[in-house]
């Protein structure tokens, strides 16, 4: 049976709602899925954070749908990442997470598609330089 690469990049959906970026900060929940473009074989798919392999327990089982396109069975695959954004889990975030998905056929490296977004996260000083403004400000001087 031949081979039919991956056309597109994988798509990554969860982080943005109607088109906006949803705001994250620490210990915030993520939520997000990673679909591959059809293909023969089907495409294994890899989630990383800030270019690391994520640990397995952020990731549910793969699931996996099969189309019937003149006479070749394409499949492609999903992938979810569930995680806390949490520094002594992920390391100094410097403000900002990049997830990336990459979809890879095993066999065949060079058909290797890839997609990344990238999450702001507001840091720990300027969340209490925030809280600081804030303080001064509300006693009225």
């Amino acid at each position: 049976m031949p081979s039919l690469y991956p056309q597109f990049d994988p798509i990554i959906n969860g982080l943005h709602h109607n088109g906006v970026q949803h705001n994250y900060a620490l210990g915030d929940f993520v939520v997000a899925n990673c679909s591959s473009d059809m293909s023969s074989p089907p495409a294994r798919l890899y989630w990383f954070i800030n270019d690391r392999n994520v640990p397995s327990e952020y990731l549910q089982p793969q699931y996996e749908t099969t189309v019937e396109n003149e006479g070749f069975e394409l499949r492609h695959r999903t992938l979810e990442i569930r995680f806390y954004i949490d520094e002594k889990r992920l390391g100094k975030l410097q403000g900002k997470l990049e997830l990336k998905c990459l979809a890879r056929i095993e066999s065949i490296p060079q058909a290797t598609r890839e997609s990344s977004q990238i999450i702001t996260i507001p840091t720990t000083d300027e969340l209490r330089n925030q809280k600081l403004i804030n303080w001064r400000g509300s006693d009225g001087k």
